[in-house]
């Protein structure tokens, strides 16, 4: 189950990264409008159920993704006590990250309305609560960023020291590491890297859910891994 679960978070986490630099830019979505609610909120009015979709299929990677912990832990030994702490965050992330998505989800239609309906002198204000939904809506993803990156280190930490798991745990500790750093940077407008980190961990979910179906055939079934 873990396994199939992470396969499928991993191709539907590509799925969301193409159809946000694919098909939303191709009518007219850009990263600079993203930071500017004068400009992206007229266009969430105008593709309003394109830019809501954007964010159920983000919810939905992380719905699949929900029993890959517990499937990783398989491996790692669920009796430790770090691998029990590192399950909990991992489906903890997942959740936050699903309640992050559903912020934008919820508030961009009603914010895209009011940026077209309301009188000029009233938008400053619509403007301002665009910037709060957007950065809880950040605030939020971060700290599901940052607790995956918890628990792919410290299974990590553990799996590179089992036979045929040590590749997967190095990536893990890489994408882990750039986490931290977009979880530092982000906020600061220090330095953009969550689409790259997006792209990164699409592929270790992949690579995760391949090793795991593996290790499940090698093993003769499990309901987990």
């Amino acid at each position: 189950m873990g396994g199939f679960g992470a396969l499928l978070a991993g191709i539907v986490f590509l799925v969301t990264i193409a159809y946000t630099f694919g098909f939303l830019f191709s009518r007219g979505l850009s990263t600079d409008m993203l930071n500017e609610p004068k400009d992206l909120l007229p266009w969430v009015h105008a593709n309003t159920v394109a830019f809501v979709s954007l964010w159920w299929i983000f919810v939905l990677h992380l719905l699949l993704l929900l029993p890959a912990p517990a499937g990783l832990a398989v491996i790692a030994g669920p009796r430790r006590a770090t691998i029990r702490m590192a399950t909990t965050a991992g489906v903890a992330g997942a959740i936050v990250g699903m309640i992050a998505a559903m912020v934008n989800a919820a508030t961009a239609p009603a914010l895209g309305n009011a940026s077209v309906t309301l009188a000029p002198a009233l938008l400053p204000h619509v403007w301002l609560v665009s910037e709060l939904a957007g950065s809880l809506g950040l605030h939020l993803r971060l700290l599901s960023d940052l607790l995956i990156a918890i628990w792919l280190a410290t299974t990590a930490l553990t799996l590179v020291h089992r036979p045929g798991w040590r590749a997967l745990s190095v990536a893990q500790l890489a994408v882990s590491a750039l986490t931290i750093v977009v979880v530092v940077a982000k906020p600061f407008d220090w330095l953009d890297l969550e689409p790259s980190l997006g792209f990164v961990l699409a592929l270790v979910y992949l690579w995760m859910g391949v090793a795991l179906l593996s290790y499940r055939r090698r093993a003769g079934g499990s309901s987990f891994a």
